[in-house]
C-alpha cells in the first residue's frame, strides 16, 4: 500500500480512530528513542509526593 492510500484511508476513520492512530504512530516514533525511554523510566521512579496527582485529575487530563 502507497504512502497516498494510506492517507486516503486514514479520511476515512472516525475521529476516535484516528486520536489512536495518532497515538499509535507517537509509540511508534518513540519506541526506539533511549532519551525518552530514560526520562519516562525516571518519572515513574519518582517517589516525590509533590508530583502525584489524584485520580480525578488524571482522568480529566487523559479526557482532553
Amino acid at each position: 500500500m502507497s504512502l497516498a492510500e494510506l492517507k486516503h484511508e486514514v479520511e476515512r476513520l472516525s475521529p476516535a480512530e484516528r486520536r489512536h492512530l495518532a497515538a499509535h504512530l507517537v509509540v511508534l516514533g518513540r519506541k526506539d528513542d533511549p532519551g525518552f525511554r530514560r526520562e519516562l523510566t525516571r518519572q515513574i521512579d519518582d517517589r516525590s509526593p509533590e508530583r502525584w496527582i489524584v485520580l480525578e485529575d488524571a482522568e480529566k487530563r487523559l479526557d482532553s
